[in-house]
């Protein structure tokens, strides 16, 4: 089965092509303001690059969020978009991609993306969480075997702690999230976005 996963919610927008379990291609770039610029044409290049047309793509995983607002938001019109066109469309969340594979090695995987005005989105015990600095590093206190899993940068209080930079462009995590991690297509936002009107 041909499968494309797209991520537009981070700065690092990205897409991946896979067939089965092999990653047949990925392509990535960090300028979120030309995203939904790019996107189509990103996706166009790379399934002409494998030589893979639209048609030949059965299945679409998007990121659904939390991340920017804008950038979730084009994520998931991507998606619908490609189930307009009759393809089989799911979601995974950001941070359920972010953290995917660390389990494996013996970690609790602690997924981290800031959130603007001073805090950060993460994910622990499968609990999704928009919280501050010293709230991350309480409940890191607390957990066994922690590791931080960030793209980018993190506060350097929190590089006390077990950490690593994730390199894999998020497409491709997507494309290796297990099915029980997938949802119908839908948004994943954790605390009300910036653009909602005040009552």
């Amino acid at each position: 089965m041909i499968r494309l996963g797209i991520d537009l919610s981070l700065p690092e927008g990205s897409i991946a092509v896979s067939q089965g379990n092999e990653i047949l291609s990925s392509v990535s770039w960090n300028r979120p303001k030309i995203h939904a610029e790019v996107v189509f044409k990103q996706i166009d290049n790379l399934l002409n690059l494998i030589g893979i047309s639209k048609d030949e793509v059965e299945e679409v995983v998007v990121s659904s969020g939390p991340g920017s607002f804008t950038g979730v938001r084009l994520s998931v019109s991507v998606g619908k978009a490609f189930k307009e066109c009759g393809k089989r469309v799911f979601s995974g969340t950001t941070l359920r991609a972010l953290s995917s594979g660390y389990e494996k090695l013996g970690f609790t995987p602690v997924p981290l993306i800031p959130a603007r005005r001073g805090k950060y989105y993460t994910e622990i015990k499968g609990v999704s969480l928009d919280i501050d600095l010293a709230e991350i590093q309480e409940k890191l206190r607390e957990i066994e075997k922690p590791l931080i899993v960030f793209k980018g940068e993190i506060p350097k209080e929190l590089s006390l702690f077990p950490n690593v930079e994730e390199r894999t462009p998020l497409a491709v995590k997507l494309l290796r999230l297990e099915r029980e991690f997938l949802s119908p297509l839908k948004f994943h936002y954790v605390r009300e976005h910036d653009a909602k009107p005040q009552t």
